[in-house]
């Protein structure tokens, strides 16, 4: 494990933001099949590459190829597909909420970093970790209650970004596990493979694709920018990262993602932020400094 490097961690979260702001543009696509694309163009990106990954593939034993299935399966195809499907929501809720919610995947990461990983919780860890947590719940939730109780489209939309959250959460540890045999280059290169096949075969047998002539040059635009600043970059320095990262530490680093969706949701969607929000995000962005930049941890 070696110091600073869960800021790469906080970068790549910042870009997934932008990428969750332009993937609620095109809520018009069924999800399936907008991973399905959008993955496909980053395996195409990293195919000249594929060939010296190639000798790291040949070592991998069946538990790796296991795990590699999980992390592409689980965090790929079912995360990024629950996640973007709760995106579509436009009119039942609104951004900020959804990204907030897919923020909870610490409590699913942390159980499994000391259940899978044997990794170790400090004290002082757990009590900024339930700060955190704490927060990130006034950032979504400002007067205290789910404002989605009483409205069945917004219930549906949070259970979707809740389930993208436990997809994601367990997706942190099964990547901590292969990047301790792959490099994170051919780890992010193997998961979009994987990803993208299930995600067509998904496709497929739900009836859920699109016709691609009918989109506009504007549309390809922003499946480009989902490929590659929100997929091939945003994973490159997230594996980078999490390679000399414990998962317990990354998965709140990447709780940088609340703090930007807050401000996205102000700067380009009209959503007001209240006080007790503006105080919590303080709050989260001190506790997460506290727990990347904690030489102990």
């Amino acid at each position: 494990m070696r110091r600073g490097y869960s800021l790469l961690i906080v970068i790549a979260a910042l870009l997934w933001s932008l990428d969750a702001l332009v993937r609620r543009q095109l809520y018009f696509i069924p999800a399936p099949f907008l991973v399905t694309i959008e993955t496909m163009i980053r395996v195409l990106i990293l195919l000249p590459w594929f060939t010296r990954f190639l000798p790291e593939y040949k070592l991998m034993k069946a538990k790796d190829w296991w795990v590699m299935m999980g992390m592409g399966i689980i965090s790929g195809m079912i995360g990024v597909t629950l996640f973007t499907a709760a995106l579509a929501q436009v009119n039942d809720i609104n951004y900020s909420v959804v990204a907030l919610l897919q923020q909870t995947q610490p409590l699913f990461a942390v159980f499994l970093a000391v259940l899978i990983l044997k990794e170790k919780v400090s004290l002082k860890f757990a009590l900024l970790g339930l700060v955190a947590m704490i927060a990130a719940y006034f950032l979504a939730f400002p007067g205290l209650v789910p404002t989605f109780l009483g409205n069945s489209g917004e219930l549906k939309a949070a259970l979707l970004a809740l389930g993208a959250a436990a997809a994601w959460g367990s997706g942190t540890v099964l990547s901590k596990l292969m990047l301790s045999k792959l490099s994170y280059a051919a780890t992010a290169m193997l998961r979009f493979i994987i990803t993208g096949i299930t995600a067509l075969v998904w496709s497929l047998f739900s009836g859920q694709s699109y016709v691609l002539s009918t989109l506009t040059v504007n549309q390809w635009g922003m499946i480009l920018f989902l490929a590659i600043v929100g997929g091939v970059a945003s994973f490159m320095l997230y594996y980078k990262g999490l390679q000399h990262t414990e998962a317990k530490v990354s998965t709140f680093a990447e709780m940088t993602y609340p703090l930007t969706a807050a401000f996205i949701g102000f700067a380009f969607l009209g959503e007001r932020l209240v006080l007790i929000q503006i105080v919590a995000a303080v709050v989260l962005l001190a506790t997460i400094l506290g727990i990347t930049l904690n030489k102990n941890e």
